[in-house]
């Protein structure tokens, strides 16, 4: 039950404005001001000023422009992250039912024999088949019709989402997650388990709209190498970019994922990378 105690009372979209002005933040256009504060809740575009202020005291010429800078290069940042989670999550769909398909058969999944926790692997069963039963994509039908419900794994992956994805590797036997993981990634399947669970939990926030600039993500902090990345916080965003770079596919979608970020930072030069915990040599360590 929410607590009806007492709140901060309600404020029009005018008076969120003058409150900004009596906190020293100067508005240069307030009919586009106001625009941006009607389609833009003021709890969630406040958040992009907390580097730009000591308590609740903007920093001399802060502007409105400059908030609004820093919450579109957010949502910019943003669309990056889910093109390379969706990427991952693509790429290991593929991975994992191409090995495990090869190794146990099409139907090799339908065993709680072929993975190491026979309880996870019912969760993951029953996941499947409430799936299945709500997707309306060609390739389920024509299964269900045609192929009296008999689903390859190479199928019926097709329709987990990334966090199941991600539960379904940490499932698989340890010789299997280990032999993927070297053999498509080339480093430790602990590497792997952890960097699929922090691709699927930087998805989340991508596609709930949360923040990331000024950010710490410790609900899930990365695995990094320390002699390879050294000094990286492995709560802040980069340490994600870390994670999901690490996991791409090639070195041309690498070169595609580094080129976007930049074009980030280029786009909107207020924003600085150490708010995100970029070092200053991100692109070499990359």
């Amino acid at each position: 039950m929410l607590n009806n105690g007492k709140t901060k009372p309600f404020k029009s979209y005018e008076e969120q404005l003058a409150l900004l002005e009596s906190r020293g933040l100067k508005i240069e256009d307030r009919e586009k001001a106001l625009s941006v504060l009607k389609s833009i809740n003021y709890y969630r575009f406040s958040g992009y000023s907390l580097t730009l202020r000591r308590n609740d005291t903007f920093y001399h010429d802060i502007t409105f422009d400059d908030i609004y800078e820093l919450y579109m290069f957010d949502e910019q940042y943003r669309s990056v992250m889910m093109k390379y989670c969706g990427i991952v999550e693509v790429t290991f769909r593929s991975y994992i039912s191409y090995y495990h398909a090869g190794k146990y058969s099409p139907t090799g999944y339908l065993s709680d024999a072929n993975f190491d926790n026979a309880s996870r692997h019912k969760d993951f069963i029953e996941n499947l088949k409430d799936e299945v039963k709500r997707s309306d994509d060609y390739f389920i039908d024509h299964h269900k019709n045609d192929l009296n419900s008999v689903f390859p794994f190479w199928v019926v992956i097709e329709v987990t989402s990334f966090g199941v994805l991600s539960k379904l590797y940490k499932n698989l036997k340890l010789e299997d997650r280990s032999c993927l993981a070297r053999q498509y990634v080339g480093v430790g399947r602990k590497y792997v388990e952890n960097w699929l669970q922090c691709c699927s939990y930087t998805r989340n926030i991508a596609a709930h709209g949360g923040r990331f600039y000024n950010r710490l993500l410790k609900a899930c902090p990365v695995k990094i190498n320390k002699k390879r990345y050294p000094g990286i916080d492995n709560t802040g965003p980069f340490a994600f970019v870390i994670a999901i770079y690490n996991l791409l596919p090639s070195s041309r979608v690498k070169k595609m994922m580094k080129e976007d970020l930049v074009k980030c930072f280029s786009d909107y030069p207020f924003s600085l990378p150490k708010h995100l915990k970029f070092p200053n040599d991100w692109e070499t360590l990359l």
